[in-house]
């Protein structure tokens, strides 16, 4: 046993020479540079499961493009995937006066029925 562990210990150490295993920590890069839609990216993490890539995507791409309505439903959609009650309220909260009176808003409003049923901003809305 001691001799397994010898030899994955010095196959380590040669990558470690040889640059193959880095201690730098991975650097989160944007769609954008990567030249992917943003949007595009965080529906297929989404489709696949993959809820808090898919928040880390709308995050991301909110700290530059504040005013992206598609990325700020999408993200709406994914917080009530991830039961963010809190954060689910505040973004409705926040797009509620751009949205009244529109279907996307009557949908908004019955996912937040649902996620947190005593919140008045959802009560006779939906």
């Amino acid at each position: 046993m001691l001799g397994l562990v010898k030899k994955l210990a010095d196959k380590v150490q040669t990558s470690q020479e040889m640059g193959l295993l880095s201690h730098t920590p991975l650097r989160y890069v944007s769609p954008r540079e990567r030249l992917i839609d943003p949007i595009g990216e965080a529906e297929v993490f989404l489709a696949y499961g993959k809820r808090r890539e898919a928040l880390q995507v709308l995050s991301h791409t909110l700290r530059y493009e504040p005013d992206n309505l598609e990325a700020k439903m999408l993200l709406l959609q994914t917080l009530a995937y991830l039961r963010d009650i809190p954060a689910y309220c505040k973004l409705a909260r926040e797009l509620a006066p751009q949205l009244a009176g529109q279907g996307s808003w009557h949908t908004i409003c019955a996912e937040g029925q649902a996620l947190a049923p005593y919140e008045p901003l959802f009560m006779y809305q939906a």
